[in-house]
This record gives structure tokens, C-alpha cells and sequence, in this order.
């Protein structure tokens, strides 16, 4: 298992700041670990650098809205955005059936719905990122024969101290190193040494890669036509 302190610590030395058998002091170790902290924070938002996925139900009341982050109703961290979402429908407990739910992205779309109290089957979402709680708008609204489903990002794992276990895969060592070593070059005004932005994007790229997921891709029934086939140049079915 690794430390955040030990990674600090070889990210200095990669910027230069510490050399040969040289350690962090408390101040400079202070320092780290919150910029340590605030670049994970933000690669907790990049879907292709998190390795977990949540999928977080949540029971239908017959109500408009539902709070999203711990303690609400999704009981959560808090997302800044939902990566799909989806309905399970409860009244036949023998045969549960799943079926998708459509993400509006803006509240622009979500104030197009009209009659938004109209009580049915769910078949879209809009969610309001607000902070502390998230606000998920459901439509039609569901009653407790509907369990709606989020996926969101799961927050990459922090530690309460610099010296606490990370528990991430081994992949992402190096990559917080180098990094780290990056912004800590800025952070003391020191230049950058050779090879470090490069070493640095390396890394990212296979956290990317090892987190991709690529979905299958669909055409619209109603572009495909006569047995699917359709000219690229034509534009049309053939």
C-alpha cells in the first residue's frame, strides 16, 4: 500500500524541489497534501480518470423532486452530473422490469415539460447540481411502484491524513506523482524539469484507457430503412 506522504515526497524530488535522502517538513508536507487533495477533487469529475461508477436507487413517493448527496433521498455523494439514469418497475415482484430514462442536460429543456405534476410512467429526468443536495426532477411522477435508478461518478478515495492508505489501484501512483510534481513546480515557481509534462500525460493516458467504456451504437429506427442499409453519400435508405 502506498501513502499520499510518499508520493509527495518523490513528487518533489521529481520537480526538484527535494534532493537525495531529503524529506518534506510539516509546513511543505501541509502544503502538498492539500494540493494532493484539490487534484484528486478534480479528477473525481473526469469520467475517463474514476475507476467506480455508482448506480444509487431510489423508491418513487408520488413527489416532484428528490435530493441527491448524503442524507437525501439518493443517499449519495453528492454528483455534479448524472451519467444515465434508468426505472425499475416494482409491481410484479416476480418479473422486474428495467427500462431507460431520458437525461435532459439543461434546465432550458426541462422547462419545456408541461404538465410537470402529471403522475405516470417516468420516462425523462433533469438534474439541478444545486449544493449541498442535488434536486432530481422526475416526469411523469412516480409512485412507489417505480424505483428510479442515477449513475453518477463515485469520488475518487481521500485519505483523512497524508499518512493513510490510498486505496486506489496501483496504476494511479504515478500517475499522482508526476502529476503532482507538475503543479508543485508551479506552486515554488521552480521550472519544469525535461521530460515531466510528457512523463505526466503518459500516465493520464492510461488511466483513460484503463477506465473507458464505449457504448454500442445505435442508428434511429427511422433513418435505417429498407433492411438497414443506408448510402453514405446519397443520404438516404436503400
Amino acid at each position: 500500500m502506498t501513502t499520499p506522504v510518499e508520493l509527495i515526497n518523490l513528487a518533489l524530488k521529481q520537480a526538484g524541489v527535494l534532493g537525495v535522502g531529503q524529506t518534506a517538513t510539516a509546513e511543505d508536507l501541509a502544503d502538498c497534501f492539500k494540493l494532493y487533495n484539490m487534484m484528486l477533487a478534480q479528477w473525481s469529475r473526469m469520467r475517463n480518470i474514476v475507476f467506480q461508477l455508482l448506480d444509487v436507487p431510489c423508491v418513487g413517493t408520488g413527489a416532484q423532486t428528490y435530493t441527491v448527496g448524503v442524507g437525501g433521498n439518493f443517499n449519495t455523494p453528492r454528483p455534479s452530473k448524472l451519467i444515465g439514469a434508468y426505472c425499475r418497475q416494482l409491481n410484479n415482484p416476480g418479473l422486474q422490469v428495467d427500462f431507460p430514462l431520458d437525461l435532459l442536460m439543461s434546465q432550458t429543456d426541462w422547462g419545456k415539460v408541461s404538465p410537470k405534476a402529471m403522475g405516470s410512467i417516468p420516462s425523462l429526468v433533469y438534474y439541478d447540481p444545486q449544493y449541498p443536495l442535488g434536486v432530481l426532477h422526475v416526469w411523469p411522477v412516480p409512485d412507489s411502484s417505480y424505483e428510479v435508478h442515477i449513475q453518477c461518478l463515485a469520488d475518487l478515495p481521500s485519505t483523512a491524513t497524508a499518512f493513510d492508505n490510498i486505496l486506489m489501484p496501483a496504476e494511479y501512483d504515478e500517475a499522482i506523482m508526476y502529476n503532482l510534481a507538475g503543479r508543485l513546480c508551479i506552486f515554488y515557481q521552480i521550472p519544469m524539469p525535461q521530460g515531466l509534462p510528457q512523463l505526466a500525460a503518459a500516465t493520464m493516458a492510461t488511466l483513460r484507457a484503463a477506465n473507458m467504456q464505449i457504448g454500442k451504437l445505435y442508428m434511429p429506427d427511422n433513418l435505417a430503412g429498407n433492411g438497414g442499409a443506408y448510402n453514405i453519400y446519397t443520404d438516404n435508405a436503400r
